[in-house]
């Protein structure tokens, strides 16, 4: 390959803060997989301006399908899985600010659910008492004559008797 050829077909990255666009990284991969010799890839980095690790970077993020070939139609309509864009200062504390909130907000959300579980338990404690106070109280049963409420009891009168108690023979 002629050295003054891929030079002109190879973009340079003309500063330290230059980003090279989907298309221009897949333009370089395609070069950088075709360098087998030894030091080819080194020499490469060096002619394109970046570090010898940017290259293995884009290579990953081809094989996981965030970088992927600009000329098919559907990786220009549609963001790769897992993509999120560079975030300025105040998007990053505007974003900051959003989770914060939206913690807050689910802590209401259980104690609101929790009070509500509370308060479904209580109208069905309430309900089942009054319902046991519209029933009509179960009359007691008329005392026996002649004998004080405290001693009746149960109706003896079908026991058989007690035996009387043997006597001890006196000596």
């Amino acid at each position: 390959m002629d050295m003054e050829v891929v030079s002109e077909a190879v973009p340079f990255r003309p500063s330290k803060r230059h980003h090279f666009t989907a298309a221009q990284k897949w333009a370089l991969l395609l070069e950088w997989d075709q360098c087998l010799d030894r030091g080819a890839k080194t020499a490469f980095c060096r002619r394109i301006g970046v570090w010898t690790g940017t290259p293995w970077e884009w290579s990953r993020q081809r094989a996981d399908g965030r970088l992927r070939d600009p000329a098919t139609v559907e990786s220009m309509s549609e963001e790769p899985k897992g993509y999120t864009p560079r975030l300025n200062f105040e998007e990053r504390q505007e974003l900051e600010r959003l989770r914060r909130e939206k913690q807050r907000l689910e802590r209401e959300l259980e104690q609101s659910q929790a009070a509500v579980e509370i308060l479904g338990k209580a109208a069905a404690l309430l309900e089942s008492l009054a319902k046991s106070a519209e029933q009509p109280p179960t009359p007691e049963p008329e005392p026996k004559p002649g004998r004080p409420a405290w001693l009746q009891g149960p109706d003896t009168s079908q026991l058989p008797p007690i035996p009387p108690r043997p006597s001890k023979p006196r000596e």
